[in-house]
């Protein structure tokens, strides 16, 4: 009998080492789990803080000059933009001033021309007009079709929209060429700046610049220049140098 009570308490005693090695070894496995997981947020903390501390960083010399490289070839090519799209804005306002002097003219002033049909009458806005204005059969068949005159103003139209999007993107350039005059662009704001000065450049600036990739959005666009001139005679400063171009119709 006492040696079934002995055999009995070893055996109790065995089970309950054994479930504490057990406990223990598990205790230990999860302060290991606990461990790694502290040490991986750590990590990530740190990595998160010198991310967020490289964005905040004032940019270099090095940079700053690389932006202002960009600024300045991008101001060029809006000069040179503005430039070509001032000559075929007169060049379109020739024709139409020539098909002006031959057109039918209401007496408020207005020019106007019917369909080669003889249905419609539109004036230089682009207007239908009423019969109540003016009746088709009032206007001469020797007198221009609308059909003729009607791609002149849309191409006149599409290069005054040219322009106001050249003159917009010159603004943004003199923005961003005053802040970063200011000495303390942070790296974050460089990056988007650049990226965003690229994004919005219309095409008839993209196009006189070698090297970047255009693709044309509307119908007319400004030809390419063979060789982009960075004299200094080209090269705006803040402002950007404008152009006083005529007031072209509209």
């Amino acid at each position: 009998m006492t040696q079934l009570l002995v055999a009995g308490g070893l055996g109790q005693a065995f089970r309950h080492s054994a479930n504490t090695a057990a406990y223990l070894k598990h205790f230990a496995r999860q302060q290991e789990e606990e461990r790694l997981r502290r040490d991986r947020k750590e990590d990530l903390a740190s990595e998160t803080s010198e991310v967020f501390d490289f964005a905040l960083a004032v940019i270099t010399a090095s940079e700053a000059a690389e932006l202002r490289f960009e600024l300045d070839l991008y101001g060029t090519g809006s000069v040179a933009a503005l430039q070509q799209n001032e000559i075929e804005l007169a060049d379109v306002q020739k024709r139409l001033d020539k098909i002006f002097a031959k057109s039918y003219t209401l007496p408020d002033g207005r020019k106007v021309w019917k369909t080669a049909d003889g249905s419609e009458v539109y004036d230089e806005r682009g207007e239908k007009l009423d019969l109540s204005v003016i009746d088709p059969a009032e206007i001469a068949d020797e007198y221009p079709k609308w059909e003729t005159v009607k791609p002149m103003l849309d191409e006149r139209e599409l290069l005054l929209k040219e322009r106001t999007e050249i003159l917009d993107y010159q603004d943004k350039l003199d923005a961003a060429r005053d802040r970063l005059d200011s000495g303390n662009m942070t790296r974050k704001e460089f990056e988007e700046l650049r990226e965003e000065l690229k994004a919005d450049m219309p095409d008839a600036v993209r196009a006189q610049i070698p090297g970047m990739e255009a693709e044309p959005s509307q119908d007319h666009a400004a030809a390419p220049a063979e060789e982009l001139d960075l004299s200094d005679d080209m090269v705006p400063t803040a402002p950007i140098a404008r152009i006083s171009t005529p007031n072209f119709g509209g």
